[in-house]
């Protein structure tokens, strides 16, 4: 492990997870944005959202577009908020393993590199996409007799802006092989603020609740035709028609909750009724043509990304798919998964996906593998010091971190 702390943080487009490396789990995830409030006058970032308690009709601003980051002003305001003021360290005398997008821009990466070492200070520093520390921690994690099944794998990423597909030879991302898929937990929620504003209730600026509705009710369809003809019978043949209470900030329960069956409605309450909608929102990860998006989904992504891999390869990345992500954690996710790329695959090849964490959060995966990845002296690999980047400056940190590029 290093000498000095390290800190381990992945800087994800919703949330973010930060905490010293080498601890089992972070020490805190914060939302990665900053927003104000309609009766506030200042923006609240980082830990200070906590505080807030009318999450209604707020008002968002994000450092992170399409999966990147756009507004370093406010990435290094969230930043400094996390590390003086959550961790309580001092950067001069520490260490930071930090995520990047996938195949991210090499302006972008210059820019986070001048902004850890010249704003901040920190002693040392890496920077590596969320796949790779994914992969770290699930290769760690299982116990298998075949050393193959550890070298050869695909990484699926379903994240907040996009989802990613990444194949790995000897923890090496095949960079021509990776595929994206233009579908993410941000278009997901959107899509349903949409769905309920034009069927139900104005839903456009709320945001925050829309999205806790979204994790709280959908499910992952397994057979999407017949589902959908059962959301449309009536209540006691429809399993998916359920009833959400939204919040009237003044019952303590500021985001809602679900009404029990059978339960009576009083004035006092304003329903949401929900049905196909249940089903429709996570059906977008595995067919973004039903709102116009010509492209294939997760499981014809991973197909067409093995495809493009040497054709021995293809049974064993086939036997050991990763599946990680905040947008994973629908009910059956894993499940639909396996039947689509069941349909799509030769019967010669087995299919094995290995979901870690997924009865407790797949989007802290990444997390775990950097802080194992400290804890078992790796960081100290990769690591690029101080002195290093004032005397090379960034290139120094472009021959260091060279996986995806």
């Amino acid at each position: 492990m290093a000498e000095n702390p390290v800190i381990v943080m992945d800087n994800g487009g919703y949330t973010c997870k930060f905490g010293l490396g080498g601890q089992a789990e972070p020490h805190r995830v914060v939302s990665n944005c900053a927003i104000k409030p309609k009766r506030e006058r200042r923006f609240f970032v980082a830990d200070q959202i906590d505080e807030i308690l009318d999450f209604s009709q707020v008002y968002y601003r994000r450092p992170c577009e399409k999966g990147h980051i756009t507004n370093w002003n406010l990435q290094a305001e969230i930043w400094e908020r996390i590390f003086k003021h959550v961790l309580k360290v001092d950067p001069s005398t520490s260490g930071l393993l930090v995520t990047e997008p996938v195949c991210n821009l090499t302006a972008l990466s210059r820019r986070m590199d001048e902004i850890v070492f010249e704003k901040f200070g920190f002693s040392s520093y890496c920077r590596i996409p969320s796949p790779s520390l994914a992969l770290y921690y699930t290769c760690k994690e299982k116990e298998s007799k075949s050393l193959l099944s550890q070298k050869y794998s695909v990484v699926v990423d379903c994240g907040y802006s996009f989802s990613h597909v990444v194949p790995f030879i000897e923890e090496t991302p095949i960079n021509y092989a990776i595929k994206r898929v233009a579908v993410g937990g941000k278009m997901l929620t959107n899509y349903l603020k949409e769905v309920v504003s034009y069927r139900a209730f104005s839903m456009m600026d709320e945001t925050y609740l829309m999205n806790h509705i979204k994790h709280k009710v959908s499910e992952t369809s397994l057979d999407f035709k017949a589902d959908l003809k059962t959301s449309k019978l009536p209540r006691s043949q429809n399993r998916f028609k359920l009833d959400y209470v939204l919040p009237t900030h003044e019952d303590g329960k500021r985001l809602g909750y679900i009404k029990p069956p059978g339960s009576k409605t009083t004035e006092d309450e304003q329903v949401l009724r929900l049905s196909n909608e249940v089903i429709t929102i996570p059906e977008l990860l595995f067919n973004p043509s039903l709102i116009g998006i010509n492209q294939g989904g997760i499981a014809e992504s991973i197909v067409a990304s093995i495809s493009k891999c040497h054709p021995d390869l293809h049974g064993l990345l086939y036997n050991n798919i990763i599946l990680t992500g905040g947008s994973s954690r629908f009910k059956n996710f894993r499940e639909r998964l396996e039947q689509d790329l069941r349909a799509l695959t030769p019967s010669k090849y087995d299919i094995k996906i290995v979901f870690p964490d997924a009865e407790k959060d797949p989007s802290l995966v990444p997390w775990k593998g950097g802080s194992k990845m400290v804890a078992c002296g790796v960081y100290e690999h990769y690591k690029v010091t101080k002195k290093t980047f004032e005397e090379y400056g960034t290139d120094a940190c472009k021959r260091k971190f060279y996986f995806y590029t």
